[in-house]
């Protein structure tokens, strides 16, 4: 793996920290995208003591704004000719619900769309590379259910919210994403 590169959403943290952890010690470079600097920063600096010769790189980007996603993808495409590995981990809920700046629930934006649109705008470098695309999902999948409303409604409307319905609503989501993305994308 010492000539991949791999990048990780929400790699300060949780699954996306313990996978970058994991990359880093086969020899691959990482790129680890956070939300947070201060985080995204002390966990790179303790991946590089942990691993000898480690390359992770750190882009910050607040996947809630597709603004910053665009810019994110257009950051990594120009570093990057190849993308061998893409990890769309980063996620979560909000208890309440909240509006990103694009007018999605909060919930649906982080844990879906940022990771369809960023996915979407690395095509290039990920077909260059004969990549694999994992994204992250869970079991709340199971509690979804994306044809009560119409498909707008629920990724931009906070009447009647419901975080469990919200996060299973975006897990799902998640799912079809990937069977389709493989179907197209074999």
């Amino acid at each position: 793996m010492s000539d991949r590169v791999c990048v990780i959403t929400g790699a300060s943290s949780g699954i996306g920290d313990r996978a970058a952890l994991g990359l880093a010690r086969s020899g691959t470079q990482v790129v680890m995208v956070c939300r947070n600097r201060r985080r995204g920063e002390a966990t790179r600096e303790r991946i590089t003591r942990a691993v000898a010769g480690a390359q992770v790189d750190l882009r910050i980007a607040d996947l809630s704004s597709l603004r910053q996603v665009r810019a994110l993808a257009n950051d990594l495409t120009a570093a990057y000719r190849q993308i061998h590995v893409l990890v769309n981990n980063a996620g979560g809920y909000r208890t309440r619900p909240e509006i990103s700046e694009d007018g999605f629930e909060r919930t649906m934006a982080v844990n879906h769309l940022a990771h369809f649109l960023l996915t979407y705008l690395l095509l290039p470098v990920l077909r260059a590379a004969k990549a694999r695309v994992i994204t992250v999902s869970s079991r709340a999948h199971r509690r979804a259910n994306i044809r009560r409303k119409p498909l707008e409604q629920i990724v931009k409307s906070v009447e009647g919210y419901s975080w469990v319905q919200t996060y299973g609503d975006s897990k799902l989501a998640n799912l079809l994403f990937s069977f389709e993305l493989a179907r197209r994308e074999p």
